[in-house]
């Protein structure tokens, strides 16, 4: 069984920590600023700002940071700053048991992918969505997916009929596990890769990646067992992913040609991560719907994300 968190009201205190990239301050002001603009109170940790060459600080620092905010009762939910690169080296030293203890909504996805695949393995229900200096800082993001994963308020996200592209017909329902592909790959031989499930649907997506290093992980992520028992998959925007316009093959072509012989139906458009439109909040570990037909497709989501 899956566990969703509590669900977070309006006046609750949400925390912010940066567990990968290093944070433009200006940037992470202002996506504070946002937070408390849809009705939070917002604590940002004191090594948000801080730099270890690429990182927002020391390892330990930010293992010491992200432990602080789950176990602070105060804190109803965390955002994490950014994504970028540094989350790997958290893995091995994160507290299973205290994040069993003190599930609460938490919210990143690049580099994050790595917390969601822990987090998933603890059956935990994490969210895919905006982060602080990278999404809420201008505004791009989804509003009424975010409020709804975090609160509860409105209702479930679903894509419009034939907002998504199909690339394979079919129908299939599953519970939503992934998040960005190079991490997906990257995770793969680890202790906390993606685990191979009959009753998973899979959320993909990546930026600025070469057709050739999509291919490369999706290969990899078969070989490795990962997409074992899959139902459906669906893909994000992929922005900057498409082959030059004198290549005679597409990005669609690519992603086929992977996946050939996964008899499941496959789409391709959901603008959750890094994205040209506004970031949607995706909850990881309940269950949805994805629908592919010569129309388009349709994506939903069909349980709550929150308690």
């Amino acid at each position: 069984m899956w566990a969703r968190p509590r669900a977070v009201k309006r006046g609750d205190l949400v925390g912010v920590c940066a567990p990968a990239s290093a944070v433009e301050p200006e940037r992470l002001h202002a996506g504070a600023s946002a937070l408390r603009a849809l009705g939070f109170e917002v604590r940002v940790t004191e090594g948000a700002t801080a730099r270890s060459g690429f990182t927002a600080g020391s390892a330990e620092l930010r293992l010491r940071e992200l432990h602080a905010l789950f176990a602070d009762p105060d804190v109803a939910a965390i955002v994490c700053a950014r994504g970028g690169a540094g989350c790997g080296w958290l893995l091995p030293a994160l507290d299973p048991a205290l994040l069993r203890a003190n599930h609460k909504p938490f919210v990143g996805y690049s580099d994050i992918t790595l917390l969601h695949l822990y987090l998933g393995r603890l059956r935990l229900v994490s969210l895919h969505g905006p982060m602080v200096a990278h999404d809420l800082d201008t505004g791009a993001f989804h509003r009424a997916s975010l409020l709804w994963a975090l609160t509860g308020e409105g209702g479930p996200y679903a894509t419009e009929e034939g907002e998504l592209e199909t690339l394979r017909a079919g129908a299939a329902e599953g519970r939503l596990r992934g998040g960005c592909l190079s991490l997906l790959a990257a995770a793969a031989g680890t202790p906390w890769a993606l685990e191979p499930h009959e009753d998973t649907i899979l959320f993909v997506e990546d930026v600025d990646e070469k057709p050739y290093r999509i291919d490369r992980m999706l290969f990899q992520l078969r070989q490795s067992g990962a997409l074992n028992g899959v139902r459906g998959i669906v893909f994000g925007d992929m922005q900057g992913c498409a082959p030059r316009m004198e290549h005679d093959f597409t990005l669609e072509d690519v992603i086929r040609q992977a996946l050939s012989g996964l008899d499941v139906p496959i789409a391709l458009g959901l603008s959750s991560g890094h994205t040209r439109s506004p970031n949607v909040t995706l909850p990881l570990g309940v269950r949805v719907r994805l629908s592919c037909g010569a129309d388009g497709a349709r994506f939903e989501v069909l349980e709550n994300a929150v308690t």
